[in-house]
């Protein structure tokens, strides 16, 4: 069913294809995919068609390939060394594969000069070369929509084109993502995305930087002028999105469901402390263990990828990897380790309460996790040893 659409829909659209309006002979155009279902495809696609009359060509260019081959495919990614590229294919081709995953593709003709046209078009030639295609990919400051953004606004020197106020002042990188994840109804990769990313997703962004996602571009682009002149000159719809309504996760299984469950039991567990205290012990292990391991994960995400948007990350003063070491008892018979216990419980409750004042540090989510943490230290702190065993 969805390839006879797209085949009908290349009737439909086609004559609009050759459309050109100067001596150029060329038609440059913005594309943008509707987000997928998928974490890879959640916050949707840009790229660049250029239809040249005179060469009989229609040709797609995508700053968003990547070499899924490459057998060190994830250790890159990962690290964050992994090159994306500047493709080029046919108009048929890059919509066929959206059509097939029933996603939208809209369209935008820009209003450019002849001129500006060709410098675009020569641009694109140079940088699809094999020795000047790749780059070295970030997700806030250098993809697939930021390039184009880039090539776009920058085509004209004199007058060029300005886009208004896209998002509400004070808007940050994190709260942008929000919006996508949000409307996809991915509240555990909301979570997870909150907790790897630093405090480069904090920065509040300016209205080239709020484009760096791809329905901003096309929002941006759709508002831009130059003097009384607008950017785009038509708008056409080159397939609609047929994905289905994401459904909403179940409340019973909400991270802030389960988040708050895993809180009050070990508010119960403390209150309990001397009747369940091999299972408070075993509790403690499994709490210690779990964020110090995430913690290890976050630091490597540090210091040891290329990563921009993981430095800096504050989850670290509540994931700590040292709760690792509270897993083995002989660390539990260390006195002065005893006290650090308590100094740690005291910071983790005046870091509740920064949060609570600047709620983007930290998403509220895990608040329930914070509170176990300081109560479990605090309490493991008092029932353990103060002197050391021989």
């Amino acid at each position: 069913m969805r390839k006879l659409l797209f085949w009908i829909m290349m009737l439909v659209v086609q004559p609009s294809w050759a459309e050109t309006t100067d001596s150029s002979g060329l038609r440059i155009s913005l594309l943008t995919c509707s987000p997928g279902a998928e974490l890879y495809s959640v916050f949707g696609h840009n790229a660049l068609r250029i239809t040249d009359s005179a060469a009989g060509t229609d040709v797609v260019y995508n700053f968003g390939t990547f070499d899924f081959n490459d057998p060190d495919f994830y250790t890159k990614f990962v690290r964050g060394k992994l090159n994306y590229f500047l493709s080029q294919e046919t108009l048929n081709d890059f919509l066929y594969a959206y059509a097939y995953f029933g996603r939208g593709v809209t369209e935008q003709v820009l209003a450019l000069t002849p001129v500006e046209k060709k410098q675009i078009q020569e641009f694109l030639f140079v940088n699809v070369r094999p020795e000047n295609k790749n780059y070295k990919y970030d997700f806030f400051y250098d993809n697939c929509s930021t390039r184009l953004r880039d090539i776009i606004f920058r085509s004209r020197a004199n007058q060029p084109f300005v886009s208004p106020v896209l998002v509400p002042s004070g808007t940050r990188f994190r709260d942008h993502l929000h919006v996508y994840l949000d409307r996809g109804k991915m509240d555990w990769t909301k979570l997870g995305i909150d907790i790897i990313l630093g405090l480069e997703a904090d920065h509040i962004m300016d209205v080239s930087q709020s484009m760096f996602l791809p329905d901003f571009l096309q929002l941006g682009v759709h508002k831009a002028r130059s003097g009384e002149q607008s950017l785009v000159e038509a708008t056409y719809t080159l397939l609609p999105d047929q994905q289905p309504t994401p459904t909403s996760t179940s409340i019973l299984w909400s991270p802030l469901t389960v988040m708050i469950a895993i809180g009050l039991y070990f508010i119960v567990l403390s209150i309990n402390e001397k009747k369940w205290k091999r299972t408070a012990f075993i509790s403690d292990q499994v709490l210690f263990i779990a964020t110090g391991l995430l913690g290890l994960f976050l630091t490597i995400m540090w210091f040891a990828t290329d990563h921009q948007s993981t430095q800096y990350n504050l989850n670290l003063i509540w994931a700590c990897p040292l709760h690792i070491l509270l897993a083995f008892s002989s660390i539990r018979k260390i006195e002065q380790y005893r006290y650090l216990m308590m100094m740690y419980a005291i910071l983790l409750l005046i870091w509740f309460s920064v949060t609570l004042i600047y709620p983007h540090l930290l998403n509220p989510t895990l608040y329930p996790i914070v509170i176990a943490l300081s109560l479990r230290y605090w309490m493991a702190a008092k029932s353990w040893p103060s002197k050391t065993h021989t």
